[in-house]
């Protein structure tokens, strides 16, 4: 099968993939939460694991706690996914307020430059999205992880049917 192909059909199943997620929100937060929490389940058995053969590991005590951390929270995600979808939206929230914060003051240390009003706004609208979840963590929590993920891949996936289009031609 020819790459071109291949990226096409990868791309037409994202936008499918995203299109669900957008169709059913809190479906797809809970397969985020149970994808996350399956990811910090393998990171931390493998930390831990480093942690445990590794004779010449620096840091060898650091590195089994953060595996440990890793994989308690992992199974927490899975164990309780509506808590978890809960606790990452939250921290959604929180990197929002954060980077909307970061992007206000690179805009006032650039106010003099054409990024100015970009940064503002951009700044601006991630701080108010922030606020706006973290105020209301029970309406975003059932819908906002679901969301993000469908954008993401329909934004995925018509950047690679655009690829495999543009590979095609070529």
């Amino acid at each position: 099968m020819r790459p071109a192909s291949v990226l096409l059909i990868v791309g037409v199943l994202l936008v499918i993939g995203g299109v669900l997620a957008l169709a059913n929100p809190f479906a797809a937060s809970l397969a985020v939460t149970t994808l996350v929490g399956m990811v910090l389940i393998v990171a931390g058995v493998l930390q831990s694991w480093v942690a445990i053969t590794g004779a010449g590991v620096p840091h060898r005590i650091w590195t089994g706690f953060v595996g440990l951390l890793g994989l308690l929270a992992g199974i927490s995600l899975i164990a309780n996914p509506l808590a978890g979808v809960v606790s990452l939206t939250l921290l959604v929230g929180i990197v929002f307020l954060l980077t909307g914060a970061v992007r206000l003051g690179m805009a006032w240390r650039l106010r003099e430059t054409p990024l100015f009003w970009f940064l503002l706004l951009s700044g601006a609208a991630s701080v108010l999205i922030g606020f706006l979840v973290v105020t209301d963590i029970g309406a975003a929590a059932t819908s906002l992880l679901g969301l993000l993920l469908g954008i993401q891949l329909l934004a995925d996936g018509i950047g690679l049917i655009a690829l495999g289009l543009i590979a095609r031609r070529s």
